[in-house]
């Protein structure tokens, strides 16, 4: 028969076998040669994978004089399955041979003939639950091991009472007595032993404290945590290892169980000794005395930090759901709803989805198709449509781009719910019948432009003479220079001045200390730099060459070592140059603010963006292969529809990985490690191939590309290329369908500048001020998705190429982006 051709090739078959969790091997011959073994086993063995080939018994020679070689015979010889439960094994672990406890079985495949053809050999590693369980059957031996000794006790006082009666037995009893008592407390020191050797050996914290709350032991795990030894957790504990937000509840809990003698439960992070804190799920049962009186607690913690990171993680990814602008619900497979996100809520005017079905979201019209495509589902496995979903408020109805996915278990492979994902086409639709009307407001807006012109002209006069008034108010402002200088030094900020002609700097007493300086000597511009970080001093002299030779205005932020201490601090430094009235600099002074908790805040967020993000690309990349897989099958089936499909969810999944590149690039960026590596290249060329990779579809959009700029630049060519690609994209999100995107380059002076024009909703004022700031968003009513992170990143990138970045917006006649690159 031949095979079809999307089945999986024996080398991708292999491929998923080693990714399986269950420990798995596949042994030939009854010297039980190791012909196929996953990562899973290997780390059991201790091995690579220079084992493949070799038989059990040479690979883990360890196993000599084990039972194990000649199961592997007999269920070669005899076809059988031998298994077995908590089964001991000495393997040799980074040259140290080690007991370890597993449930296993070795299971022979047959052929039809019935003949065996190899050995299926499969194992879990049970240790930890082992030691578990004997450590409890110990701390039960111990338990008894006191009632006995209690009752031996009693058994003494009767038996003292009958010595005062029969004294002529005293000694035999006395001998008798001592014999018994020798042989319990001999007992009660081997169970003892016994618990310890346990305690040591097993990774879980283990504790004991006496009744008055005292802790007279702990096992090795705790040392190894805190780094602290034992005599030092019996002298100081470890509760100032507790994180301050669980320290007193934590606390609470202990000394409430310790006074009402009950059993207690916590979760509780603590400080180990690398300085990172560990999430433990505490619990401890009180212990008696066979009298009846209370003796103290036996607790053990266990490390749960990964399913604390879990849970966060999946919080994290339900808030990324719950905030997206998209349509998204999920339905059981009798389509009953059980899931909708907060801006499908709000469109549908629902305040839940109970007792409602995912008709019920389809505008009554558009039902009967809605009906057929769902019924379809469970037989295709997803679909895509543009239909009408209402408001059940308004009765209005709205255009989604209605997608439908079966989700499958992914134990049982049987359909379990149906998920539906959709944007709000609503205004792509009105765009097409609105165009018209905006090309005939445009034409009307061009005239009024024109008489606006002539205002300007106007107005230009005015401004000025309002320059001469503002030279007159800057004078007035001076003499209050005393009393806003008092004012910033209660605000815990400074202030600062340089003179252009002699930089001699001046800087109030805030600014001084906050460096190091001394309060009555001379500031020189040196003097500042020895207090600034080396990494920060070419940014620094470039911001203090841009004011005192282009006026430029700066707002920088930079690493300071005060010079007397040595601590480390975040400082933002803003300045303005003020011209005199011949319009030559006159003083170049600004603000110093300490910045640096602020920016610990933003540092510690940066490293929580950047590691969801991290992690967030391994699942898009392993559903990025699976779908190119299904590409390939449609595409040989011809299937078209599922070709159409699978294209449709290869571009959103393109749109996510661009998202998490730009989380983790913001990331790198805030953390100093986004590196530019420049080289020569033409950029003209850059443009037509960032052009023909964007994807733009010439029936929704016209490109206007004009190559008059055939310079070579020196630059990171994969940076520029994300800039200019970034520019191109939010011209296609912002601009209806239909309309154009215009691209120029030319070369001015000495620089090269690049614009993407685009005939899209335009950008206000306010916007355009803000529009570069990290996780800016244009407060519109267009519903567009993103964070705000690709206009800032591109500002950044533009930046460390000492070129400038910039917008101009004609209100709702479109935007023009520009970039302006150096070309020497």
């Amino acid at each position: 028969m031949i095979r079809p051709s999307y089945f999986l090739s024996s080398e991708e078959l292999l491929g998923v076998f080693n990714l399986t969790h269950t420990a798995t091997a596949i042994h030939v011959t009854e010297d039980a040669i190791i012909q196929e073994v996953n990562d899973a086993m290997l780390t059991i063995w201790g091995k690579d994978r220079s084992v493949v080939g070799k038989s059990l018994q040479d690979a883990l020679p360890e196993l000599k004089g084990q039972p194990f070689v000649d199961m592997f015979k007999r269920v070669w010889n005899e076809g059988l399955v031998i298994s077995g439960k908590d089964t001991a094994a000495q393997l040799e672990i980074n040259g140290e041979i080690q007991t370890y406890y597993f449930d296993f079985e070795y299971r022979a495949i047959k052929d039809k003939a019935g003949k065996v053809i190899c050995i299926l050999h499969t194992a879990i590693d049970v240790t930890e639950r082992f030691l578990k369980r004997e450590a409890m059957e110990l701390v039960a031996e111990r338990q008894a091991a006191l009632d006995r000794e209690q009752a031996l006790n009693e058994e003494l006082s009767a038996t003292n009472e009958a010595l005062q009666k029969a004294q002529n037995r005293l000694n035999i009893l006395n001998t008798e007595l001592e014999d018994r008592v020798s042989e319990r407390v001999k007992e009660l020191s081997e169970s003892e032993e016994r618990f310890r050797i346990m305690a040591e050996g097993t990774e879980i914290f283990i504790a004991v404290g006496d009744e008055s709350g005292n802790a007279i032991y702990f096992n090795k795990p705790w040392m190894t945590l805190t780094g602290r030894s034992m005599n030092e957790l019996l002298d100081f504990g470890w509760s100032d290892l507790i994180h301050p937000e669980d320290r007193d509840r934590y606390i609470g809990i202990y000394l409430t169980a310790l006074e009402t003698k009950t059993a207690f439960a916590g979760e509780f992070r603590i400080l180990s000794k690398e300085g990172n804190y560990r999430w433990l799920l505490s619990s401890g049962p009180p212990r008696f005395h066979s009298d009846g009186t209370f003796a103290g607690y036996i607790s053990s913690c266990v490390d749960i930090t990964e399913r604390k990171m879990m849970e966060l993680e999946k919080q994290n990814l339900s808030a990324l759901v719950d905030a997206s602008s998209e349509f998204i619900s999920l339905a059981n497979l009798d389509y009953e709803m059980t899931y909708a996100n907060p801006i499908a809520l709000k469109k549908l005017g629902w305040d839940a989805v109970a007792n409602r079905t995912i008709l019920d979201c389809v505008y009554p019209e558009d039902r009967d198709f809605a009906q057929k495509a769902l019924s379809n589902l469970l037989t295709y496995g997803n679909f895509r449509h543009e239909i009408r979903y209402w408001n059940e408020k308004t009765k209005k109805p709205f255009w989604i781009e209605w997608n439908g996915i079966v989700i499958k278990d992914p134990i049982s492979n049987e359909f379990i719910a149906v998920a539906t994902v959709g944007p709000d086409v609503t205004e792509r639709k009105s765009h097409q019948e609105e165009l018209q009307n905006i090309n005939e407001e445009m034409a009307a807006a061009n005239e009024e432009l024109a008489a606006t012109n002539e205002e300007l002209a106007a107005t230009n006069e005015e401004l000025a003479q309002t320059h001469d008034d503002l030279v007159q108010y800057i004078r007035k402002l001076s003499e209050s220079e005393e009393k806003l200088l008092q004012a910033i030094e209660t605000g815990k900020m400074g202030t600062w001045s340089v003179n252009p002609q002699t930089l001699k700097v001046t800087m109030s007493g805030f600014v001084r200390e906050l460096l190091g300086l001394e309060m009555d000597e001379a500031v020189s511009v040196a003097d500042i730099f020895s207090a600034i970080n080396q990494d920060y001093h070419q940014l620094v002299a470039k911001t203090l060459d841009d004011a005192m030779n282009r006026q430029i205005p700066s707002d920088t932020e930079y690493i300071i070592n005060n010079l007397k201490t040595g601590e480390e601090k975040w400082v933002r430094a803003t300045g303005k140059v003020f011209l005199d009235e011949t319009g030559n600099v006159a003083e170049y002074s600004g603000m110093y603010m300490d910045i640096t908790e602020r920016k610990l805040d933003e540092l510690r967020k940066n490293d929580f963006i950047g590691m969801v993000s991290h992690e967030l690309k391994t699942p898009l990349t392993a559903i990025n292969g699976f779908v190119q897989v299904l590409q390939r099958k449609s595409r040989l089936e011809a299937d078209e529809y599922s070709s159409n499909a699978l294209e449709k969810t290869h571009i959103q999944i393109r749109k996510m990985t661009a998202m998490i590149n730009g989380f983790l690039n913001v990331s790198r960026l805030e953390s100093g490690k986004l590196m530019i590596d420049k080289t020569s290249f033409r950029l003209d060329e850059l443009l037509q191939e960032t052009v023909d990779e964007t994807f733009i579809s010439p029936s929704t959009h016209e490109i206007i590309l004009a190559l008059s700029c055939e310079v070579v630049v020196h630059a990171d060519r994969d940076k520029i290329g994300n800039v200019i690609s970034n520019l191109l994209s939010n011209a296609h999100k912002y601009s209806s369908n239909g309309s154009s995107i215009e691209i120029n380059c030319n070369v001015k002076e000495n620089d090269v500048i690049v614009s993407v024009k685009d005939q899209g909703i335009g950008i206000s004022k306010d916007d355009a001020k803000k529009l570069f700031d990290r996780y800016y968003r244009v407060q519109s009513n267009h519903t567009i998705s993103g964070f705000g992170i690709g206009l800032y990143l591109s500002a950044e990138i533009i930046q460390r190429h000492d070129g400038k970045i910039w917008v101009e917006s004609d209100g709702e006649l479109g935007s023009t982006f520009y970039f302006s690159l150096p070309l020497n």
